[in-house]
């Protein structure tokens, strides 16, 4: 019997979400997005401090999380784990004007979708006010933590991080 789970891989960020023509697609078991201030701003932190000791500068390798998706066929890939930080990573790159394919949707909510989707503008009917709330504090979090200066150097350092990446496939 085959086995269905292929082995942990290094994905960076910059493969995600311009790297490939996948979708990343969040299924309504998953909770709403949730991450509050502390979060994101701790994440960003963490990520200043890791650079601000080499400069400004990623050296090595860097893991920001993991991420467990199931292959669903085509290049669509459904999230079981990683949701959260996937969603938070993608408002933190749009605070920063990172240029950047949107590989998130969720399946089963219209309004967080639609959310995403219209990041930075929130020009839709009805929103995801948790989406837009992280996206307000990524953009707060930078604005205190990160010397403008620096903002492009972030740039680059998020899309070179990494995530530990587990795919799920169909048992054959």
């Amino acid at each position: 019997m085959a086995s269905n789970i292929l082995p942990l891989k290094e994905q960076s960020i910059a493969e995600i979400y311009n790297g490939n023509q996948v979708t990343y697609e969040v299924p309504i078991y998953q909770r709403n997005y949730a991450w509050e201030d502390d979060e994101i701003t701790a994440l960003i932190q963490d990520v200043m401090m890791h650079t601000f000791k080499t400069g400004m500068q990623l050296r090595g390798t860097y893991f920001i999380g993991t991420l467990v998706s199931y292959h669903k066929g085509d290049q669509v890939y459904e999230v079981i784990d990683g949701q959260q930080r996937l969603t938070t990573i993608n408002l933190v790159l749009s605070a920063l004007g990172v240029p950047r394919q949107n590989k998130l949707t969720y399946r089963a909510r219209k309004k967080s979708n639609e959310t995403i989707k219209s990041i930075p503008l929130f020009n839709v009917d009805e929103k995801d006010n948790g989406i837009i709330n992280g996206f307000d504090y990524a953009r707060n979090a930078i604005n205190k933590i990160v010397p403008e200066k620096d903002r492009e150097s972030l740039k680059s350092i998020f899309r070179k991080m990494f995530i530990l990446y587990i795919t799920m496939y169909p048992r054959t």
